[in-house]
């Protein structure tokens, strides 16, 4: 539960030298992830300076709207450094690193709504202890609220435009529930927690163009998953991306996309979770790759019938190719 206002700087002599001081925070932290001890971290106020990175190095990390703020330095430190005058929300609030940096995992309105996140988020920590593993029988699961003889219906006929995955997940989870991570950010890809048949499950579906966002999340979730030791369920849906515009901001997006989306393939090709990919629409070129396609050995693979896979989306191709 975060609210730091960092060190003092008259006294950070008795506090940043030794190697027992000051970051030995941040490299315990690091080091008791690769040890597999999950952390949560909520922002309750203001995280400055060395306070802004446990937030952003915690495994998932909630923020409160108004209250909480993340940032290196403060609004007086950009006055005197500057001379602009920006506020605390403009500058760290909880809008923009949910919305816009991605260092936070889920918004909060207000504390109570922040808390609520943290329990649900502690609930898919997959973990046990060996006294409660005894006799405990699994949940045998409920069915979704909405009924999946409703799916026959929704396969996209069209792959010009992609279906709003959240269709799809409300009828594959028990009770239809849905725990998103990353809502508000790389929105073209959705991710979270769910139960099916009473088994916990990360879902990766996408929900439109592999933007960089979209792919670093991606990446994030499947990191997170393979620490929890949660198995992978992938709905590939895409939609065709048109040609690209051949500009200098054109290629640096497309540089940063392909960076983001090496990553989530790297992240997705070393889970050692079991992978299941189910192909619901169109799926083309790379996204088949950080989704899990063939190529990347899933467990199972299945395709619905108006599934189609390719290298090149339907109707682009002749834009690649030289004139007659």
């Amino acid at each position: 539960l975060l609210l730091s206002s960092s060190l003092c700087l008259n006294v950070q002599s008795e506090i940043f030298p030794d190697k027992n001081q000051g970051g030995r925070t941040f490299y315990n932290e690091a080091i008791m992830s690769a040890m597999k001890i999950p952390q949560v971290a909520v922002v309750c106020g203001s995280c400055t300076a060395g306070g802004a990175y446990i937030p952003t190095m915690a495994e998932e990390a909630v923020m409160v709207h108004r209250i909480g703020t993340i940032f290196l330095g403060g609004p007086p430190l950009v006055k005197a450094a500057t001379g602009e005058e920006v506020t605390p929300e403009e500058l760290g609030g909880a809008r923009l690193h949910a919305e816009v940096s991605g260092c936070v995992d889920h918004f909060a309105w207000e504390e109570k709504e922040a808390f609520d996140y943290t329990r649900n988020i502690i609930s898919t920590l997959n973990f046990q202890l060996q006294e409660e593993e005894e006799g405990v029988k699994r949940d045998a699961g409920e069915e979704p609220l909405f009924s999946s003889e409703e799916l026959l219906g929704l396969a996209p006929q069209s792959y010009g435009h992609s279906l709003d995955v959240k269709m799809i997940i409300s009828r594959l989870t028990d009770g239809s529930r849905f725990q998103e991570f990353k809502a508000r950010y790389g929105t073209t890809l959705v991710t979270g927690f769910a139960k099916i048949s009473g088994h916990l499950v990360g879902i990766v579906a996408n929900n439109g163009v592999l933007s960089r966002d979209a792919a670093l999340k991606g990446s994030h979730f499947v990191q997170l998953c393979d620490q929890r030791d949660v198995p992978l369920l992938f709905l590939q849906n895409t939609a065709p991306a048109a040609a690209p515009t051949l500009s200098a901001a054109q290629a640096e997006a497309n540089s940063n996309r392909l960076k983001a989306q090496g990553s989530m393939m790297s992240a997705v090709a070393c889970a050692s979770v079991p992978k299941i990919t189910v192909v619901i629409g169109g799926c083309h070129g790379a996204d088949s790759y950080a989704m899990c396609g063939r190529a990347f050995d899933p467990n199972f693979l299945f395709l619905w019938p108006n599934a189609r896979v390719s290298l090149t989306a339907p109707g682009h191709a002749a834009s690649l190719l030289p004139p007659d």
